[in-house]
């Protein structure tokens, strides 16, 4: 994984976590890296009290300080924007199939960084394949199983 991240209490206790794959904006033959805002998860019992949004601010002050260059994920339109998301079209990129719509949305932590491939696709991390990845999560679950 690229960046994660994990909200921990005095105690030690794990309440939350935030978790980012490498993933490539593609235009021609040009691939620019960008990180790819997977999970953001919060233990019900601390959600509504801040520990999603200090996730999310410590992930981008993380992701700058790793010096990448840009976050692209798809999530709810309607929560990301206060943190400096912004819808991908604003960038000229769109997903692999070259759709865009208000829940495909990117930040740029470097100024301009997208601007060189203004008009590419965004192409997740092959992690998110499921028919390619399919025998291996299979074992993996396996582990904890009966059988």
């Amino acid at each position: 994984m690229a960046l994660s991240l994990v909200a921990e209490l005095k105690d030690g206790a794990i309440v939350g976590h935030i978790i980012c794959s490498n993933a490539v904006v593609k235009k021609e033959n040009r691939v620019l890296p960008v990180l790819n805002l997977g999970l953001l998860s919060v233990l019900p019992e601390y959600q509504r009290r801040g520990v999603g949004g200090a996730l999310i601010r410590a992930m981008i002050e993380r992701a700058k300080q790793l010096d990448h260059g840009a976050i692209l994920f798809f999530g709810r339109p309607e929560c990301y924007p206060r943190f400096g998301f912004k819808e991908a079209d604003v960038y000229g990129i769109t997903d692999a199939e070259g759709d865009n719509y208000p829940s495909f949305m990117a930040m740029e932590l470097k100024e301009e960084y997208l601007k060189e491939l203004y008009g590419g696709k965004f192409f997740e991390s092959d992690i998110y394949d499921d028919e390619r990845n399919r025998d291996t999560v299979r074992a993996f679950d396996r582990e904890f199983t009966n059988g």
